[in-house]
């Protein structure tokens, strides 16, 4: 056995045959026993990686990408076509200040849900007392829901507080540099009644101009839509005099919200490519049985398409190169309010109590489902114009899911004896309920 010498290494004893005996330690720190063990364990992690591996990650990068896959019924074009989500996740987002301290996130979710569908609401809270702090966020599935929120309610009076909409600190308008130019002829439109379907949405709209598409977003549990979408005309012009003359415009006992888009992308299937997805299961179906069309709209909305027809066409006749805004016979058409408003039921402000709302909340829902109950004390203002009648201090309105409720309502309450008072009952315009009751708060949501 001889021993070799080297400048730049530790000796090695060298085996007669020229090998390095087993017992050695190596530079890298190493007997020459378990390098020869790692080198095999590499060797076959290589042999794996080429074979049986393969196979497994092939598979799991195939399992990834059908995950990734969207349903063809999403209707978020900037999702579609690929945008960052965590981009889409800023421009979606609102900061909500101004709050009173007594709603609650389920309150502002139901108030901000009329501009789309609020995919999280998160509100600060106090450590101390565990209250909010009276600001949170809003999150919406899509930026132009966002937008209209932010133009809709920023300064409005919500439980008697200004409320105070903007953009998060985060917000940055560089982020939108890579998204999708949003098409000229398209509308974002929100509010929509369950029962209006994408044909009747579709013959609303079409008297200002070629309609290419419509879509509303699906609910693949219920099979139905979530009360928003989008409207692609031919051209720019009547997607630019649509936005104007139908925001606001009520439709169904909702207000609808439009505006222009604001990301552009595919429109996707919506409502129609529900047809191509597998039935919901029976527990997601909540035990009731879905039907595969929707209702028939109510008589009220044929009246509304038809009434705009005529309308576009007696303007061609007279040679009027305007369109005409929401006729006249439409607001005759959607006359039935779901409101329902009770004087005298106590004689003032003293006289109520904080089970009050729920009591008439219990006694409307013998005629349908209530959807909320709000005590109205009255200004010194309405009090004049009541001429200061008994009962004229304090109201309450009851909100109905629908108008037919609303009626059964008013049957029900008018000339009851409620603690030895006689109530009178009457339907209550809608747009003027949301006026009236904007600054009260003592508002109960069964």
């Amino acid at each position: 056995m001889s021993i070799q010498h080297s400048a730049e290494q530790e000796p090695q004893v060298v085996t007669p045959g020229g090998d390095v005996a087993a017992d050695v330690v190596l530079p890298n720190g190493l007997t020459q026993a378990q390098q020869d063990c790692l080198d095999r364990a590499l060797a076959y992690a290589r042999e794996l990686q080429q074979t049986v591996f393969k196979d497994i990650l092939e598979d799991e990068r195939q399992r990834s990408e059908e995950e990734r896959k969207l349903p063809a019924c999403t209707v978020n074009p900037g999702l579609v076509a690929g945008v960052d989500v965590r981009n889409l996740s800023v421009m979606s987002r609102l900061y909500v200040g101004s709050i009173n301290f007594e709603l609650t996130e389920e309150h502002i979710q139901r108030v901000f849900s009329e501009f789309g569908s609020v995919s999280s609401v998160s509100m600060a809270k106090d450590p101390a007392t565990g209250r909010h702090k009276g600001f949170g966020f809003v999150e919406y599935d899509v930026p132009e829901a966002a937008t209209l929120a932010m133009e809709a309610m920023n300064g409005v009076m919500v439980g008697g507080r200004q409320l105070k909409i903007g953009r998060p600190n985060n917000y940055n308008l560089a982020v939108t540099q890579g998204f999708p130019a949003p098409p000229s002829e398209r509308i974002y439109v929100a509010n929509v009644n369950e029962v209006i379907s994408e044909e009747v949405l579709r013959e609303i709209f079409a008297p200002f101009g070629e309609v290419k598409a419509c879509v509303l977003s699906a609910d693949v549990v219920t099979r139905k839509h979530r009360g928003w979408g989008f409207i692609e005309f031919a051209e720019p012009t009547p997607a630019n005099q649509a936005a104007v003359a139908m925001n606001g415009f009520s439709l169904g006992n909702l207000t609808l919200h439009v505006r222009k888009c604001v990301v552009g992308g595919p429109l996707g299937g919506g409502m129609a490519a529900l047809e191509s997805l597998p039935p919901p299961s029976s527990d997601a179906a909540t035990g009731s049985n879905i039907p595969q069309t929707g209702p028939r709209p109510p008589q009220q909305v044929i009246d509304v398409a038809a009434s705009i027809n005529m309308s576009i066409s007696e303007a061609a006749a007279a040679g009027s190169a305007t369109l005409p805004s929401a006729p006249q016979a439409i607001q005759k058409a959607a006359a039935a309010s779901p409101i329902v408003v009770l004087e005298n039921v106590v004689g003032g402000r003293s006289e109520v109590d904080d089970e009050l709302a729920a009591d008439m909340e219990g006694e409307g829902s013998k005629c349908g489902e209530v959807a909320k109950v709000v005590v109205h004390f009255a200004s010194e203002e309405e009090i004049r114009a009541a001429g200061g009648a008994e009962g004229s201090e304090v109201s309450i309105f009851l909100q109905f899911k629908d108008a037919e409720s609303a009626v059964r309502a008013v049957e029900l309450f008018d000339g009851r004896w409620f603690a030895g008072r006689q109530v009178a009952a009457s339907l209550f315009d809608f747009e003027r309920y949301r006026m009236v009751t904007s600054s009260d708060t003592m508002v109960f949501i069964p």
